[in-house]
């Protein structure tokens, strides 16, 4: 049997002599494994689109273990991603959180359009790691992994003073009357905290967000729990944020 699916490559990996096993999502079937055969061929017709973050239409066919790429046909290659490193960096790194998140064969139609639109906004948004962090914010709420910002997971009391604690263990922000409960807090500001906790709100990424690499790095520890494993090309554009953190302004 085979099926036609739209979807965007996640990620790829190496397999056989020159085949690449691709892990797509689907705009009607979610998160789906699929093998691209010979497309490490120089002259392969999947060599393309079994690349990261292809955009394309793939016909798949069901074998008795796998499922196997016998046919596409190109949408998109989002072109001014790969022509620019921070862009493409983060890009990759949000499909690998894509990636590790979403359930497999699970049919999640929102998931795959905000997929879409936030590759659209990394290419051509102004401020790229705006557009992560709404990106990233966006996918936590969508999931349901978005972490608890509004007050004091414990108390209940809002934040006061000029700094606060984020912990992924306690779920959220966590006064400092509590923050010694929690060995994985680490410090904040309220700052940073309300930037967060609005950007879900938004339905594209604003032109702007106070403190955007600072925040993109608070939630890195949160996307490590939810992981429960190494994440490379997310880490990988997180040494990018570091560096224009240390930079200053």
């Amino acid at each position: 049997m085979t099926l036609t699916h739209t979807a965007i490559v996640l990620r790829r990996q190496e397999s056989g002599e020159s085949d690449r096993r691709l892990t797509l999502l689907t705009e009607d079937a979610g998160k789906v494994t699929a093998v691209a055969k010979g497309a490490r061929k120089a002259n392969s017709r999947l060599a393309g689109v079994s690349e990261p973050l292809s955009y394309a239409r793939y016909t798949l066919a069901a074998g008795k273990v796998n499922r196997f790429v016998t046919q596409s046909e190109p949408i998109a290659a989002f072109r001014a991603l790969r022509r620019d490193f921070d862009r493409l960096s983060y890009a990759l790194g949000l499909a690998e959180l894509y990636g590790v998140v979403l359930p497999e064969q699970q049919p999640d139609p929102e998931a795959f359009d905000l997929l879409r639109r936030s590759l659209e906004a990394l290419e051509s948004h102004p401020r790229p790691d705006v557009a992560l962090l709404w990106a990233e914010t966006k996918l936590m709420e969508h999931t349901g992994f978005f972490p608890s910002l509004d007050a004091c997971v414990d108390t209940g009391e809002g934040i006061v003073g000029d700094s606060c604690w984020l912990s992924p263990m306690a779920g959220g922000v966590v006064s400092d009357l509590s923050s010694n409960r929690y060995g994985d807090r680490l410090r904040s500001s309220p700052e940073i905290v309300t930037a967060l906790l609005r950007l879900p709100e938004f339905e594209e990424p604003p032109s702007n967000v106070k403190r955007t690499p600072e925040a993109l790095l608070a939630l890195v520890p949160f996307w490590r729990n939810i992981a429960e494993s190494n994440l490379p090309a997310h880490s990988a554009a997180m040494d990018a944020i570091r560096l224009v953190v240390a930079q200053g302004p």
